[in-house]
C-alpha cells in the first residue's frame, strides 16, 4: 500500500471516528466515544504497519527543526502563563477580593508543573540521546 492510499484511509477513519464520538457525546455515552477512538487508533496502526513509509534526510531534518521550534515556543509560553496566573491578584483587583476566579491559582499550579515536567523530560531525553549517539564529553 502506498502513502496516498494510506492518507485516504486515514481521512475516512478520522471522519468515522469523529461521527462516532459526536453521536456518543450527544447520547452521553462516553464509553462508546472511548471505544470508538481506541478502535480507530488500532485500525490506523494496523493499516500503517502495512504501508511502506519512506523518510528521507530532508524529512528527518524538518521534523527535528519543528520539534526544536515547538519546544522553544511552548515551554516559555506555558511558564510565563503559570507565572501570571500565580500572581496574587487580590490586592490589585476588586473582582478577585470577592472570591471569584479562585480556579486561576490552581490552573497556574498545573501550568507550572507542566512546565517543569516538560523541561525535565527534555533534559532526560537530551542526556539519553547525547550518550546514545556518541556525545557525553568523553572524546579525546
Amino acid at each position: 500500500m502506498n502513502i496516498k492510499k494510506y492518507r485516504q484511509i486515514r481521512v475516512f477513519v478520522g471522519l468515522f471516528v469523529g461521527a462516532t464520538v459526536f453521536a456518543a457525546v450527544l447520547q452521553n455515552s462516553y464509553l462508546l466515544a472511548t471505544v470508538g477512538v481506541l478502535t480507530g487508533m488500532l485500525f490506523l496502526g494496523i493499516v500503517r504497519s502495512k504501508t511502506k513509509v519512506v523518510i528521507d534526510e530532508r524529512e528527518t531534518t524538518i521534523r527535528e527543526k519543528a520539534a526544536q521550534l515547538t519546544y522553544a515556543i511552548f515551554a516559555p509560553t506555558i511558564g510565563i502563563g503559570a507565572f501570571f496566573l500565580l500572581l496574587p491578584y487580590k490586592d490589585i483587583s476588586p473582582v478577585f477580593k470577592n472570591g471569584e476566579f479562585v480556579y486561576l491559582e490552581s490552573l497556574g499550579m498545573v501550568f507550572a508543573y507542566l512546565t517543569l515536567f516538560l523541561i525535565a523530560l527534555y533534559a532526560i531525553s537530551y542526556h539519553f540521546l547525547n550518550r546514545k549517539y556518541g556525545g557525553g564529553g568523553n572524546e579525546e
